[in-house]
């Protein structure tokens, strides 16, 4: 399974878990599920595996938007994911931030970053050529 079907499907359980009250966990596969949507445009990078398999979303996004860059910075929200990535998956306190309203917004993040991936990251011929060239 390549990185953008993974992320769809994070994407899609993050939803499940949201509208049957999984707030935390929805929270958390939000965050994976930016991540990977991003990681799915890193090998048109040449990048090493250092950043590929890393969860430095921060410096992936940078990566890519250099080569992409954005209409609108999502900068902020790739941090804000960042952030909440391990803070959801291990919390080591205040849980009752966790709610409906605050799971929305971030599936509301992972539409930004999907949309931006969709319509802003397109890959042309040259770019295909070149990565099976690598191979």
């Amino acid at each position: 399974m390549n990185y953008y079907d993974n992320a769809e499907e994070v994407h899609k359980a993050a939803e499940i878990l949201c509208d049957n009250g999984q707030y935390r966990i929805s929270v958390y596969n939000s965050c994976l599920a930016m991540e990977l949507y991003l990681k799915s445009r890193l090998n048109f990078e040449g990048v090493n595996e250092k950043l590929e398999f890393s969860h430095d979303t921060v410096n992936i996004y940078r990566l890519i938007a250099m080569r992409f860059p954005p209409k609108k910075d999502l900068l902020k929200t790739v941090t804000f994911g960042r952030k909440y990535f391990n803070e959801s998956r291990y919390p080591r306190g205040d849980v009752e931030v966790y709610t409906k309203e605050f799971a929305d917004e971030f599936l509301i993040y992972v539409s930004a970053i999907k949309s931006y991936i969709d319509n802003e990251c397109l890959v042309n011929l040259g770019d295909l050529q070149d990565k099976y060239k690598k191979q």
